[in-house]
């Protein structure tokens, strides 16, 4: 999560080479922070450095503020006309569960996040479409007729207000079944959101495969860093993760660009990262 520090451009000093694109960088990109803490701890920072939000609405999130209260701070980012993203729960979901139960319950608690769509108008909500091989190997059309019916309906609920639907990949290695639903789902409002460092720690991490294979289906980016075998949230440029080959790749396609700094102190080495190879 981003810490208090100095100005992104402070008054009166000469901004370092790269620097000087950060204004009109920071308009571009979003930064992720769990609503519990805009709320507690980060509203008055993003405000105050003019950082669009990319606002997590986990269970706690749902369970704890009522909607009153995320209007109130909707609101304050809408007059202050920043953009926003949202995140929808993904902890204990499964969107293409088999047990009619456990997907019946996940649809639920979806739905009370693309239920404050209305109130955040964002540009996008990430999900997490859910495909793990080691429960799902051997039924995967069950896997996806289930997942269809879950985020169809969502998607025309978000197509509402102007809103991307974008599912995130985490566990997934394979590709084409990623195409496969692409193929199938019957929502032009529904994209890719492509985890980069999900994909190194997770994925098998070959970059130019998922490129190809799903290059033109991504609607959003989520970008951080690790050394290949966890999931470290580093800033941008501290691992392994091929970021200036990812970016070039997008420069005509321009996805929405989300920051993950979960490390102390890591935001500002990730936008000076981004001010130095930022290709649109």
């Amino acid at each position: 999560m981003p810490t208090r520090r100095r100005p992104l451009t402070p008054a009166r000093e000469p901004l370092p080479r790269g620097e000087k694109r950060l204004p009109a960088l920071l308009a571009q990109v979003h930064v992720n922070v769990p609503f519990g803490l805009l709320w507690e701890r980060y509203l008055p920072l993003f405000l105050e450095q003019r950082l669009n939000p990319e606002i997590g609405l986990d269970g706690p999130s749902l369970d704890r503020f009522t909607r009153s209260e995320f209007g109130r701070v909707a609101a304050q980012l809408h007059r202050a006309g920043l953009k926003i993203t949202v995140h929808a729960p993904f902890q204990d979901l499964l969107p293409g569960a088999l047990d009619r139960h456990i997907l019946a319950a996940t649809r639920a608690r979806l739905q009370e996040a693309f239920d404050l769509l209305e109130i955040f108008q964002p540009r996008s909500i990430v999900c997490h479409l859910g495909f793990e091989a080691r429960h799902y190997t051997g039924v995967e059309d069950r896997w996806l007729a289930h997942s269809l019916g879950t985020w169809e309906p969502l998607a025309e609920q978000a197509a509402r207000y102007g809103t991307l639907v974008t599912l995130e990949n985490v566990y997934e290695t394979d590709p084409t079944l990623i195409r496969r639903f692409f193929a199938r789902v019957a929502a032009p409002n529904v994209r890719m959101c492509l985890d980069v460092g999900h994909l190194q720690a997770f994925g098998g991490g070959d970059f130019e495969l998922w490129l190809a294979e799903l290059g033109d289906l991504v609607g959003q980016l989520h970008l951080h860093d690790n050394q290949g075998q966890q999931d470290e949230h580093l800033a941008l440029g501290q691992g392994v993760i091929p970021l200036a080959r990812v970016l070039s790749f997008f420069a005509a396609q321009r996805p929405l660009v989300t920051l993950e700094p979960h490390q102390a102190n890591s935001l500002e080495p990730s936008l000076q990262y981004l001010a130095q190879h930022w290709p649109w």
